[in-house]
Protein backbone atom coordinates (compact mmCIF):
# COMPACT_ATOMS: atom_id res chain seq x y z
CA UNK A 1 0.00 0.00 0.00
CA UNK A 2 1.29 3.43 -0.85
CA UNK A 3 -0.26 6.85 -0.29
CA UNK A 4 -3.67 5.97 -1.71
CA UNK A 5 -5.41 6.28 1.68
CA UNK A 6 -3.88 9.74 2.17
CA UNK A 7 -5.15 10.73 -1.29
CA UNK A 8 -8.62 9.41 -0.36
CA UNK A 9 -8.50 11.52 2.82
CA UNK A 10 -7.66 14.59 0.71
CA UNK A 11 -10.44 13.85 -1.77
CA UNK A 12 -13.01 13.48 1.01
CA UNK A 13 -11.82 16.80 2.44
CA UNK A 14 -13.13 18.50 -0.67
CA UNK A 15 -16.70 17.40 0.05
CA UNK A 16 -19.01 19.92 1.64
CA UNK A 17 -20.88 19.47 4.89
CA UNK A 18 -23.66 17.48 3.24
CA UNK A 19 -24.99 16.04 0.03
CA UNK A 20 -28.66 15.30 -0.56
CA UNK A 21 -30.51 13.37 -3.16
CA UNK A 22 -34.03 12.09 -3.55
CA UNK A 23 -34.56 9.88 -0.50
CA UNK A 24 -30.94 9.96 0.75
CA UNK A 25 -28.38 12.26 2.30
CA UNK A 26 -24.82 12.21 3.57
CA UNK A 27 -23.84 14.57 6.39
CA UNK A 28 -20.41 15.50 7.71
CA UNK A 29 -20.48 14.63 11.44
CA UNK A 30 -18.95 16.43 14.40
CA UNK A 31 -17.63 13.73 16.73
CA UNK A 32 -15.97 15.96 19.34
CA UNK A 33 -15.30 14.14 22.60
CA UNK A 34 -15.28 10.69 21.04
CA UNK A 35 -13.09 8.02 22.65
CA UNK A 36 -12.20 5.00 20.56
CA UNK A 37 -10.50 1.76 21.47
CA UNK A 38 -9.56 -0.70 18.79
CA UNK A 39 -7.71 -3.92 18.39
CA UNK A 40 -6.63 -5.87 15.38
CA UNK A 41 -4.07 -7.46 13.15
CA UNK A 42 -0.80 -5.83 12.09
CA UNK A 43 0.38 -6.66 8.58
CA UNK A 44 3.97 -6.18 7.49
CA UNK A 45 5.28 -6.97 4.03
CA UNK A 46 1.91 -8.51 3.15
CA UNK A 47 2.00 -11.01 6.04
CA UNK A 48 0.14 -11.04 9.36
CA UNK A 49 2.76 -9.91 11.82
CA UNK A 50 1.03 -9.50 15.19
CA UNK A 51 -1.59 -7.60 17.18
CA UNK A 52 -2.12 -3.92 17.93
CA UNK A 53 -4.12 -2.05 20.57
CA UNK A 54 -5.05 1.55 19.73
CA UNK A 55 -6.62 4.49 21.58
CA UNK A 56 -7.99 7.57 19.82
CA UNK A 57 -9.41 10.78 21.31
CA UNK A 58 -11.33 13.13 19.03
CA UNK A 59 -11.16 16.86 19.84
CA UNK A 60 -13.60 19.72 19.06
CA UNK A 61 -14.23 20.38 15.40
CA UNK A 62 -11.84 22.63 13.50
CA UNK A 63 -13.20 23.73 10.11
CA UNK A 64 -14.28 20.49 8.38
CA UNK A 65 -12.26 18.19 10.61
CA UNK A 66 -12.04 16.84 14.13
CA UNK A 67 -8.43 16.87 15.35
CA UNK A 68 -7.37 13.58 16.94
CA UNK A 69 -4.74 12.34 19.36
CA UNK A 70 -3.87 8.75 18.54
CA UNK A 71 -1.74 6.15 20.36
CA UNK A 72 -1.10 2.52 19.52
CA UNK A 73 1.12 -0.28 20.76
CA UNK A 74 1.83 -3.67 19.22
CA UNK A 75 2.32 -7.00 20.96
CA UNK A 76 6.02 -6.73 20.05
CA UNK A 77 6.46 -3.36 21.78
CA UNK A 78 6.28 -1.02 18.79
CA UNK A 79 4.51 2.21 19.77
CA UNK A 80 3.13 5.09 17.70
CA UNK A 81 1.86 8.48 18.94
CA UNK A 82 0.28 10.88 16.48
CA UNK A 83 -1.78 14.02 16.14
CA UNK A 84 -3.89 14.54 13.04
CA UNK A 85 -7.29 15.03 11.48
CA UNK A 86 -10.42 12.89 11.24
CA UNK A 87 -13.56 13.37 9.18
CA UNK A 88 -16.74 11.33 9.42
CA UNK A 89 -19.76 11.17 7.14
CA UNK A 90 -23.10 9.82 8.44
CA UNK A 91 -25.72 8.28 6.16
CA UNK A 92 -28.38 5.59 6.13
CA UNK A 93 -28.41 2.45 4.04
CA UNK A 94 -31.72 0.59 4.00
CA UNK A 95 -32.64 2.33 7.26
CA UNK A 96 -29.37 1.34 8.98
CA UNK A 97 -27.38 4.31 10.40
CA UNK A 98 -23.96 3.87 8.79
CA UNK A 99 -20.88 6.05 8.78
CA UNK A 100 -17.57 6.28 6.97
CA UNK A 101 -14.51 7.84 8.61
CA UNK A 102 -11.24 9.04 7.09
CA UNK A 103 -8.09 9.91 9.04
CA UNK A 104 -4.61 11.28 8.47
CA UNK A 105 -2.05 11.76 11.26
CA UNK A 106 1.69 12.28 11.35
CA UNK A 107 3.33 10.76 14.39
CA UNK A 108 6.39 9.33 16.08
CA UNK A 109 7.16 5.61 15.98
CA UNK A 110 9.28 3.84 18.58
CA UNK A 111 10.31 0.44 17.24
CA UNK A 112 10.69 -1.38 20.56
CA UNK A 113 10.95 -5.07 19.64
CA UNK A 114 8.91 -4.60 16.46
CA UNK A 115 9.96 -4.00 12.84
CA UNK A 116 12.12 -1.15 11.58
CA UNK A 117 9.89 1.21 9.57
CA UNK A 118 12.86 3.27 8.39
CA UNK A 119 12.39 6.53 10.29
CA UNK A 120 10.87 7.70 13.57
CA UNK A 121 8.36 9.99 11.79
CA UNK A 122 5.53 7.89 10.37
CA UNK A 123 2.32 9.05 8.68
CA UNK A 124 -0.85 7.06 9.35
CA UNK A 125 -3.86 7.28 7.05
CA UNK A 126 -6.96 5.16 7.24
CA UNK A 127 -10.56 4.49 6.43
CA UNK A 128 -13.31 2.93 8.55
CA UNK A 129 -16.91 1.89 7.96
CA UNK A 130 -19.29 1.29 10.81
CA UNK A 131 -22.73 1.43 12.40
CA UNK A 132 -24.03 4.14 14.76
CA UNK A 133 -26.07 3.02 17.77
CA UNK A 134 -28.11 4.82 20.43
CA UNK A 135 -26.32 6.78 23.15
CA UNK A 136 -23.56 7.81 20.70
CA UNK A 137 -21.96 4.34 20.46
CA UNK A 138 -20.28 3.29 17.22
CA UNK A 139 -18.73 0.03 16.01
CA UNK A 140 -16.58 -0.10 12.90
CA UNK A 141 -14.00 -1.98 10.91
CA UNK A 142 -10.93 0.05 9.95
CA UNK A 143 -7.94 -0.33 7.68
CA UNK A 144 -4.92 1.94 7.82
CA UNK A 145 -1.44 2.32 6.43
CA UNK A 146 1.60 3.73 8.18
CA UNK A 147 4.83 4.74 6.48
CA UNK A 148 7.43 7.48 6.42
CA UNK A 149 6.24 8.76 3.01
CA UNK A 150 9.72 8.21 1.53
CA UNK A 151 11.43 10.82 3.73
CA UNK A 152 13.93 8.01 4.42
CA UNK A 153 15.54 5.57 2.00
CA UNK A 154 13.94 2.58 3.82
CA UNK A 155 10.12 2.82 3.78
CA UNK A 156 8.53 -0.63 4.16
CA UNK A 157 5.17 0.48 5.63
CA UNK A 158 2.80 -1.33 7.95
CA UNK A 159 -0.95 -1.92 7.77
CA UNK A 160 -3.55 -2.67 10.42
CA UNK A 161 -7.03 -4.13 10.19
CA UNK A 162 -9.00 -3.39 13.35
CA UNK A 163 -12.35 -3.63 15.07
CA UNK A 164 -13.11 -0.23 16.66
CA UNK A 165 -15.60 0.69 19.39
CA UNK A 166 -16.33 4.39 19.97
CA UNK A 167 -18.49 6.56 22.17
CA UNK A 168 -18.96 10.29 22.22
CA UNK A 169 -18.72 11.73 25.75
CA UNK A 170 -19.41 15.45 25.19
Amino acid sequence: MDGRLAILFGFMSLMGDGIEGEGWNIQRADVAGQMTISSGIVQYQGQNHGQELRFTRTLPKWKRFNPVVDFSITDKGGAWLGFGLYQQFDFELAGLPIYAGFSFAPGVYAMGGDVDLGYPVEFRSGVEVGVRFAEDWRVSLSYDHRSNADIAAWNPGMETLQLRVSRQFW
